[in-house]
């Protein structure tokens, strides 16, 4: 049986055998259409079955355990692990990154087996996640590692080092303050509008592992209100007026140049995706140079630049208390209506 996942409304989405697929761009996925792929920017094609390529492999060159030809687009990965109960090779192929319905198909022992990054041996969901970034800035993309909201006619980009506090605050703010969610943790921009990546699961695995002793405030945005804010969530573009990132420390608004503002999102992103050190992307470069993984970089720091120029206000917000974010944030969202109320009333 085919499944549809969209991870991002008319950007991302996966066309996939395995029943509730689940990777960074979202876990716990409705299913969707055909045509709601079909109208996706980005497209993938991910397959679970049995296969045996060996006879394939002999004359063609190798990368560690990876297999390839010279311009072919297709790259395959065999490997047989020592251990006694694994009586199959773990076998990943991956073909047509190049195209615009990239397919990646992976056998039952690799899929069962590696679950998590072990070394040079990546998940299928890790595999697609990479693939997916850089499928994203070939079309002119950027995934970015931000929560998100909307308030009034004001949206925000919240990025912070992992542990501070955007995915609470986003969360907050919907749950608190009647903002509209965009993004718990991942989202995509063109350098102007951001695309909401609502159904990634951090803020549920944030909670479940948190102290009982923990804030009031963070239990109860991880209670049945924040399915409610991803439900009702903004799966339509909207125009990034804010760009905040957030860091512990003594309370405090810093207004950021535009290059230091670009210089943290890009640290912050780089913590999140991986596709310049993906091994199966850099073998399938080898064979294919034409998948150009470097020029990736040098795509998303145009777009990250363009979404810090795009905005009315790039800032580092500091608070030493992580549930105070979130209302600050609306405050310097607020100060741009006052300004334009004021400019209006001098005329």
């Amino acid at each position: 049986m085919t499944y549809y996942y969209i991870a991002a409304k008319n950007i991302l989405a996966v066309k996939t055998n395995i029943k509730n697929f689940s990777w960074s761009f979202g876990s716990q996925m409705p299913e969707g259409t055909a045509e709601e792929y079909e109208r996706c920017a980005v497209k993938m094609h991910i397959v679970l079955e049995d296969f045996n390529d060996d006879e394939l492999l002999k004359d063609m060159g190798r990368y560690h355990y990876f297999n390839g030809s010279p311009g072919a687009d297709a790259l395959y990965y065999t490997r047989r692990l020592p251990l006694k109960f694994l009586k199959q090779k773990l076998r990943v192929k991956a073909e047509g990154l190049l195209s615009d319905e990239p397919k990646i198909t992976v056998n039952r022992a690799y899929y069962k087996l590696i679950t998590h990054r072990i070394m040079n041996l990546h998940s299928i969901h890790y595999i697609a996640t990479d693939l997916a970034a850089l499928l994203l800035l070939r079309k002119g993309y950027a995934p970015i590692h931000c929560s998100a909201f909307k308030a009034e006619d004001a949206t925000v980009a919240i990025f912070a080092p992992p542990d501070t506090g955007k995915t609470l605050s986003t969360m907050t703010a919907c749950g608190d303050f009647g903002a509209s969610f965009i993004a718990e943790d991942l989202a995509i921009t063109d350098g102007k509008h951001i695309f909401s990546v609502p159904w990634t699961n951090s803020f549920d695995h944030y909670a479940k592992n948190k102290q009982a002793s923990n804030s009031a405030s963070k239990r109860k945005a991880a209670s049945p209100e924040g399915n409610v804010a991803k439900a009702n969530a903004i799966l339509d573009a909207e125009v990034v007026t804010h760009v905040a990132i957030l860091e512990k420390g003594q309370d405090e608004v810093i207004s950021e140049s535009n290059k230091v503002a670009v210089n943290k999102l890009m640290n912050l992103n780089r913590y999140e995706f991986n596709f310049l050190r993906a091994p199966l992307l850099i073998a399938y470069e080898f064979f294919n140079p034409g998948l150009m993984i470097d020029e990736g970089t040098a795509i998303e720091k145009d777009i990250m630049t363009s979404l810090v120029r795009n905005s009315e206000k790039a800032f580092t917000l500091r608070k030493r208390n992580p549930t105070h974010y979130a209302e600050s944030l609306l405050n310097e969202m607020k100060e741009r209506k006052a300004a334009a109320v004021k400019i209006v009333s001098l005329h």
